[in-house]
C-alpha cells in the first residue's frame, strides 16, 4: 500500500528509510523525547520514517484517508492538536506545570496573608499566628492556609519558625518577612491612579544604574 502526500499527485511517499536527525548526525541516538512519546502509544523507538508516520497517526496529528483509487493519503488534522494534548510532557516540563498550577491555586491566598503584615499601613517583620487563624483570614481551611504559606518563601523573603508541613492547625508559629529581600525580588502593586493606571514598584534587582535616583546635592 502506498502513502501519498496530499497535493503531490501519484508519487508515493517513501517511508522505509532510516531516520536522520540532522545533517552529519546519522549516527546520533534517538532523542529521549521521541522515545517517550512513542512509548506513550505503545510503540517501539523510532527507526524509520514509517515509525514517525505511525506515531503521528496514533496521536491523531495526521489521518490516513484513501483517495478514489484506494491509495492512502496523509492529511494533517485540522485544527492541529496542541503537543501537550497528545504527547506526555517531559519530567522537567511536568514539574514546571505542577508549580504553575500550585501558584495559580494559592497565589490569591498568599497575597491575603502578606496583607496581614501591614494591617495599619506600617510594615511588621513578624506575625504570630496558626493555620486556623490564617484559614479564617483567607476564608479557606487550614490546608489552604498551609499551601499558601508554603508559596510565600519561594523568593527567600518569608520564613516560618516551625515546619508547617504537618503542623496541627491550632499550633502557634511565627511567620517572618525580610522586607529588604522582599523589595529586592518582588513587584509590588500600589493601586490605581486617578487616570486608571496601575502603580507598581519594581524589584531593586530589576533596576539598573540608569534607573536609580540621582543623589541629592
Amino acid at each position: 500500500m502506498q502513502f501519498v502526500k496530499p497535493g503531490r499527485g501519484p508519487e508515493p511517499l517513501l517511508l522505509g528509510g532510516p531516520l536522520d536527525f540532522g545533517r552529519g548526525r546519522a549516527g546520533r541516538s534517538i532523542p529521549a523525547d521521541a522515545t517517550r512519546c512513542a512509548a506513550h502509544y505503545g510503540l517501539p523507538p523510532f527507526q524509520t520514517n514509517d515509525d514517525v508516520i505511525t506515531l503521528l497517526v496514533a496521536a491523531d496529528i495526521i489521518h490516513e484517508i484513501p483517495d478514489a483509487n484506494g491509495v492512502l493519503r496523509l492529511h494533517p488534522a485540522h485544527p492541529l492538536p496542541a503537543p501537550a494534548d497528545v504527547f506526555p510532557p517531559a519530567e522537567e516540563e511536568a514539574a514546571i506545570q505542577r508549580k504553575m498550577r500550585f501558584e495559580v491555586a494559592y497565589e490569591d491566598d498568599s497575597y491575603k496573608i502578606n496583607d496581614l503584615f501591614h494591617p495599619d499601613g506600617d510594615r511588621h517583620s513578624e506575625i504570630t499566628t496558626s493555620l486556623e487563624r490564617l484559614a479564617r483570614a483567607i476564608d479557606g481551611d487550614p490546608h489552604d492556609a498551609c499551601q499558601a504559606v508554603q508559596l510565600l518563601p519561594n523568593e527567600g523573603d518569608f520564613t516560618t519558625s516551625l515546619d508547617i508541613t504537618d503542623l496541627p492547625p491550632h499550633k502557634v508559629f511565627r511567620l517572618r518577612c525580610d522586607w529588604t529581600q522582599f523589595d529586592a525580588t518582588r513587584i509590588r502593586i500600589q493601586g490605581m491612579t486617578d487616570e486608571g493606571q496601575m502603580q507598581v514598584t519594581l524589584p531593586t534587582d530589576f533596576l539598573g544604574p540608569e534607573d536609580e535616583p540621582a543623589p541629592r546635592e
